[in-house]
């Protein structure tokens, strides 16, 4: 798609005069990602939109085993889509260079501290690098960093006070690489520049550029003769070299074909089937994540699936035990109480945060509840005490006083003593 727009402010900070007319170039290669190449007299600048909102496309940078490339081999090595050059170097990266989760081992800083962090799931930060070109990344789930100088923009505003490099003042080939405040916007741009009509950009016209989109953390990466710009394999601007550089590191979108946020393939389901009414079930499904995003238990936050179930008058959800990366197992574990008894089937789901279903595969449980047994009434049995010799009272010995009364009975017996003439009988 061709439009003809009026830019005064970016026209101006190009330094061509009165305003003058842009021609915008916009073309789409894959959903959520969007190239538009812009000409006017005086330059020329080429800017790339992801959305790293969109499941099928992934952020990508240089291991350190693939340094010293040119972009389009790193395009054509790692199946990027979209493909960019990285940091400065010279003996090594200069700053922090982070691709697949790999540091690279040979860094120093020279200034080189602005950086801007990827995950697996796109997620996206800026921080300072400065002190740390070797690592360690700042947060757990960075697996791709790229780092430049200066800071163009930083928490929305622009970075006036440059001290570094010394050309950011004056017009050369550039590149760069921002992201939006909401963190869902990537943009990528290539100015072209060290030819006739077509000298490059400053610094602050780069800012400009960068403004438009949205960009609030941006950061100027290495230009010159290595600024290169590859789109679906082919170089889409105008190098300033007559042939493309080996650079060390690079930046790239990948294409994931029918990827999505968030899959579960079930492997086991189990639980207690029999119980008693009132008896709290245990019921157990554990599933591998297929999905990019990892899943986390709902009391850390967003990201975590849910195991559902409705027994038609209350409704249960479990989140998963612990955290889940992607491609590692879950657990989930569903307490039920059985409140009638007999024998019935529980349907439960696995669910996205958003609550898509996260497997096609039914979760039935067959449970049979039984009814609790009643209590037995308590017995009394009566205590008998005997006084006569040999008798028992309630299974129980002769207590103290039967004794007592015993040997007083004998004692007396012996006491009485016959009359002449009679016989004790």
């Amino acid at each position: 798609m061709v439009t003809r727009v009026g830019l005064s402010l970016f026209l101006s900070l190009v330094g061509v005069g009165p305003p003058a007319e842009a021609t915008d170039y916009w073309s789409s290669t894959h959903r959520g990602i969007r190239h538009l190449r812009r000409t006017v007299p005086g330059a020329e600048v080429h800017a790339v939109l992801v959305d790293l909102q969109d499941p099928e496309l992934a952020v990508v940078a240089t291991r350190p085993q693939d340094q010293f490339i040119t972009t389009r081999q790193f395009a054509s090595r790692y199946d990027a889509r979209v493909a960019l050059n990285a940091n400065f170097f010279a003996r090594g990266s200069c700053g922090l260079a982070v691709g697949g989760g790999e540091v690279f081992p040979r860094a120093y800083e020279d200034g080189c501290g602005a950086s801007l962090g990827f995950g697996r799931a796109n997620e996206a930060g800026a921080f300072d690098s400065l002190g740390v070109p070797r690592g360690p990344v700042p947060l757990p789930w960075m697996t791709e960093v790229l780092t430049g100088k200066p800071w163009l923009l930083r928490g929305g505003r622009p970075t006036w006070n440059w001290t570094r490099p010394q050309h950011i003042y004056r017009p050369n080939p550039r590149s760069a690489l921002g992201v939006t405040a909401d963190r869902r916007t990537l943009v990528l741009v290539a100015a072209d520049g060290r030819r006739y009509g077509v000298p490059g950009m400053t610094g602050f016209q780069l800012v400009s550029v960068l403004q438009e989109f949205g960009v609030s953390d941006a950061i100027n990466l290495d230009g010159g003769g290595s600024t290169t710009l590859v789109m679906d394999g082919r170089i889409a601007n105008r190098v300033s070299d007559r042939q493309e550089r080996t650079v060390l590191s690079h930046v790239g979108v990948r294409v994931l074909p029918g990827a999505v946020w968030y899959a579960a393939e079930v492997l086991s389901q189990r639980g207690q089937r029999v119980g008693q009414r009132g008896e709290v079930l245990e019921l157990q499904v554990e599933a591998r994540t297929t999905g990019r995003r990892p899943w986390r238990p709902a009391d850390q936050g967003g990201g975590s699936p849910r195991l559902e179930l409705s027994d038609g008058a209350v409704g249960y959800t479990a989140s998963v035990e612990a955290p889940t990366e992607p491609g590692q197992v879950g657990r989930f574990i569903l307490r039920w109480q059985a409140r009638a008894p007999g024998q019935r089937t529980l349907r439960a789901r696995l669910l996205a945060p958003d609550g898509a279903p996260l497997s096609d595969r039914p979760l039935d449980f067959a449970v049979a509840v039984r009814e609790a047994p009643k209590a037995r009434p308590a017995t009394e049995r009566p205590e008998v005490m005997a006084a006569s010799m040999g008798c028992e009272a309630g299974r129980r010995s002769p207590s103290r006083g039967a004794w007592a009364v015993l040997v007083g009975f004998l004692i007396a017996l012996s006491r009485v003593r016959p009359r002449p003439g009679e016989t004790v009988r």
